[in-house]
């Protein structure tokens, strides 16, 4: 079993560039974050998010395009990744100005 977990303050990403969100979120999940106002902790819990599963794969950043790691949502709104076609488990979480994500994979 791998772990890997990432911590980001979420005023990073107050004002975040088109080319950023570009380059950092996969279609579905750059509409999630519109229809959310643009919410500076919802990117930062997606970012921390795939940064978390590249440290669970031992990868870095650059060895996966950040949007082809993408965080979707349940009806429930659990949410979870999907990477070339796996799903994975992942816990976001929110506080104090930090968003934290967890990622396990068996």
């Amino acid at each position: 079993m791998r772990v890997g977990t990432d911590i980001v303050r979420i005023e990073r990403l107050l004002s975040p560039s088109p080319r950023f969100l570009r380059e950092v979120l996969a279609e579905e999940e750059r509409a999630d974050y519109d229809s959310r106002g643009g919410s500076p902790e919802f990117l930062a819990g997606l970012w921390a998010a795939k940064e978390a599963y590249l440290k669970a794969t031992g990868e870095g950043i650059g060895s996966l395009a950040l949007s082809k790691i993408q965080v979707l949502h349940e009806e429930g709104g659990r949410p979870y990744l999907l990477v070339e076609g796996r799903r994975h488990e992942v816990s976001i979480a929110h506080d104090g100005g930090y968003a934290i994500a967890v990622v396990i994979i068996p």
